[in-house]
C-alpha cells in the first residue's frame, strides 16, 4: 500500500511541486491526501492514520514556512507566499498583530478551494486534515510557535481566520540591511510607473498649452 500511496504522493506540497503549481494540481494534492487518509484510517484507526501523514510533514514545513518565516517577522514572511497561494485558489489577507514582545500575525483566507471537495471524500469538512494538520505541522517544526484556527468557512463563518504567534525573533544586522536594500529596490520598481505617468502628464500639459 505504501508504495501506490507514494506514486501519487500523499497530499503535502513538495518543493517540486512550488514550480509547477496551479488550482487544479492543488485540488489534486487535496484529494490525494483524503483518499490516503482514508484507506489509512480503515486500516489502523484515525488517530494512528492521522500520525502517519504527519511523519514527514514538520520537516516539509520547517523546510517550505521556514524559507520565508527565518530572519523575518510572521507578518513579513507570511505575505512573501501570497502570489504562491493565489495559483492555488487562495485569496488571503494578513494582518500583523505583533505586540508585547510577542511575533503574531493573523492569516485571513477569503476562499477554500478544499471545502467543495471534502464531501466526495465522505468528509464534513477539510480542517482536520488540511488547516488543523498544517497549523500541528507549524507546531512541531518550531518550537515555541503557537498557531490556532479563529473562524472556519467550514462552519459557517464568513472567512477562515488562522492566528500564528512566537517570541519575537532577534535578526541580525545584516539581515536587516539586507531586508532594507531589498525593500528600497521593490518599492523603487513599484515607484517608476507611476513617475513615468506623471512625467507623460505634464508633457501632455505643456504640449496642449
Amino acid at each position: 500500500m505504501e508504495d501506490t500511496m507514494d506514486k501519487m504522493g500523499a497530499g503535502d506540497l513538495r518543493m517540486e511541486d512550488i514550480l509547477n503549481i496551479n488550482e487544479s494540481k492543488a485540488l489534486n494534492l487535496f484529494r490525494n491526501r483524503f483518499i490516503r487518509y482514508k484507506k489509512l484510517a480503515a486500516e489502523i484507526g484515525d488517530k494512528a492514520a492521522f500520525e502517519k501523514i504527519m511523519e514527514k510533514y514538520p520537516e516539509q514545513q520547517k523546510a517550505l514556512m521556514g524559507a520565508f518565516i527565518d530572519n523575518a517577522s510572521l507578518a513579513e514572511g507570511f505575505k512573501k507566499p501570497i502570489p504562491l497561494l493565489r495559483l492555488m485558489g487562495f485569496i488571503t489577507e494578513i494582518v500583523d498583530i505583533s505586540q508585547n514582545g510577542c511575533d503574531a500575525t493573523l492569516e485571513i483566507q477569503r476562499v477554500c478551494p478544499a471545502l467543495s471537495i471534502a464531501k466526495e471524500y465522505g468528509f464534513e469538512t477539510p480542517c482536520y486534515l488540511l488547516c488543523e494538520m498544517e497549523q500541528e505541522a507549524a507546531r512541531r517544526a518550531f518550537p515555541g510557535m503557537k498557531a490556532s484556527i479563529l473562524s472556519k468557512q467550514a462552519e459557517g463563518d464568513c472567512v477562515c481566520v488562522f492566528k500564528y504567534e512566537r517570541p519575537t525573533q532577534t535578526v541580525t544586522k545584516s539581515t536587516k540591511n539586507t531586508q532594507s536594500i531589498f525593500s528600497k529596490i521593490i518599492n523603487l520598481v513599484q515607484v517608476v510607473p507611476i513617475l513615468i505617468q506623471i512625467g507623460i502628464k505634464k508633457l501632455k500639459m505643456r504640449f496642449s498649452n
